[in-house]
């Protein structure tokens, strides 16, 4: 009897270090904020504050005035959307058609599997992203992840742009998307957080109308630009661009729109829990 006792004594401690690890385990990692809707390659963004815009002696008019902006937490993909995801959009929906180049009528060139799509308007990026059951991300939350909490002025820090960071100041011909780099290419390039070639290779469409002056009006909390326009905002610059364009505060969306190749894609999606 005594025998069988301490075996149930034994069984009952190891049973509750069991249920003890366990909840360690679930606090930590399965209900640790934004993983349990986290995908592989997707990066997470805590809810908070962040400085948006340039100081007043930096930067572009547009740019300013710099202010302080919240926002929900978000996810964004870590990579620009590449030649073979967009073909399997393409798989789904035949009447849409192909890129503007690199392509085998709707069958990305081997070549240009890996390397970011190009040649997308606003409105197919955005039903891109949408058929992913995600959203192309606001401007705020672009900006917050491309210059982070320390208002870094470039994705990966306030070195100047080089060609070991970046694909830009290339002239001045697409060579049938050759030109590009496969996204992952800029390991010097990445942002502290992990987000790749948020400058330089493609720029990037976001979701809001571009507003030289939105900055002085802008609301505190998750904007998304003002309610009408006649441009998209684009951000990141593109394998065509100036080293100004690389810069994670500039913003443009006027003419340099039309230009729709160096123009791509990244899409976003809203933390579960967030009231956005």
């Amino acid at each position: 009897m005594k025998l069988l006792l301490n075996i149930y004594a034994f069984l009952i401690r190891y049973f509750k270090a069991i249920s003890i690890a366990l909840g360690i385990y679930f606090v930590l990692f399965v209900s640790a904020p934004g993983s349990a809707n986290s995908q592989p390659n997707e990066v997470y963004f805590p809810p908070g504050e962040f400085w948006m815009g340039s100081k007043e002696n930096k930067g572009r008019p547009d740019e300013k005035p710099r202010h302080k902006v919240y926002l929900d937490g978000f996810y964004l993909d870590k990579y620009e959307t590449t030649g073979k995801e967009f073909e399997q959009f393409l798989d789904e929906f035949p009447k849409e058609h192909p890129p503007i180049t690199g392509w085998y009528g709707k069958k990305v060139r081997p070549s240009l599997e890996d390397s970011p799509v190009i040649g997308l308007t606003w409105k197919r990026c955005q039903k891109y992203c949408q058929w992913r059951g995600k959203r192309l991300p606001t401007e705020a939350e672009w900006e917050r992840a491309a210059t982070g909490l320390n208002e870094r002025r470039y994705p990966w820090g306030n070195q100047p742009p080089t060609l070991d960071r970046a694909n830009f100041n290339k002239c001045c011909f697409i060579m049938k998307g050759e030109v590009l780099q496969p996204v992952g290419s800029y390991e010097l390039g990445k942002t502290p957080d992990g987000v790749f070639e948020m400058a330089g290779n493609i720029a990037e469409w976001v979701f809001d109308w571009y507003g030289k002056d939105f900055y002085s009006k802008s609301p505190n909390s998750n904007p998304t630009g003002p309610k009408t326009g006649k441009y998209r905002v684009i951000r990141g610059g593109a394998w065509n661009s100036l080293s100004g364009y690389l810069s994670s505060k500039a913003r443009y969306g006027y003419n340099d729109g039309q230009d729709f190749y160096g123009i791509g894609c990244r899409c976003a999606k809203t933390e579960m829990s967030s009231k956005n």
